[in-house]
């Protein structure tokens, strides 16, 4: 009889327990991915439009705020082309009013210098006829502008010129502290409807 070879006998190798470094790393790749995922899904997402400032309350006049405004007080909200240097602010009034200031310098939100360019708008029915009968006043001048609207200002408050155009329920206001630059911003067509 022949015999039968007996079988190898099986060599297991121990099994070795990873590394704490290693499930570390795996941990934190995982994270990684993970949040590398959250941020593209909520980076895509479409977002809310910020609110609208309190009434009474300035912020920094952005894309978002002035739609959020706009929506806020249902009328277009008048400026100028923010000068080189200015950081322009927005604040909105309890009655629809809206005043935008172009800040520079040290200037921050809120500051309370009357130093700033300001643009303010106001709901108005009939502005034009308003800012005629005003225009009447021996105590302010006025100008017809090339729109068929007109522009006036106080001789004792000539920092502040009044504008109103045909058909339009919107007084604007722009006021510097310098008198001139008022009027030719005006009268230059540089005040309009911000986007």
């Amino acid at each position: 009889m022949s015999a039968v070879p007996a079988p190898a006998a099986a060599t297991v190798a121990p099994q070795r327990r990873p590394r704490r470094g290693t499930v570390v790393a795996l941990l934190l790749a995982a994270l990684l991915a993970a949040g590398g995922a959250l941020a593209a899904v909520t980076l895509t997402r479409d977002e809310a439009p910020p609110a609208a400032p309190a009434a009474g309350t300035p912020a920094l006049l952005t894309t978002g705020t002035l739609e959020a405004v706009r929506a806020a007080v249902g009328h277009d909200v008048y400026g100028i082309a923010a000068p080189a240097g200015t950081r322009p602010e927005v604040t909105r009034g309890s009655d629809g009013e809206v005043w935008v200031r172009y800040l520079s310098g040290d200037a921050t939100v809120g500051d309370p210098r009357a130093d700033y360019l300001t643009i303010g708008t106001y709901p108005r029915s009939d502005a034009l006829a308003a800012a005629k009968a005003a225009a009447k006043g021996g105590r302010s001048r006025s100008t017809e502008l090339p729109d068929g609207g007109v522009m006036l200002w106080s001789l004792e408050r000539p920092e502040s010129v009044y504008a109103a155009g045909p058909g339009s329920n919107l007084l604007i206001e722009v006021y510097s502290p310098d008198p001139e630059r008022a009027r030719a911003l005006v009268s230059g067509g540089a005040v309009a409807p911000l986007r």
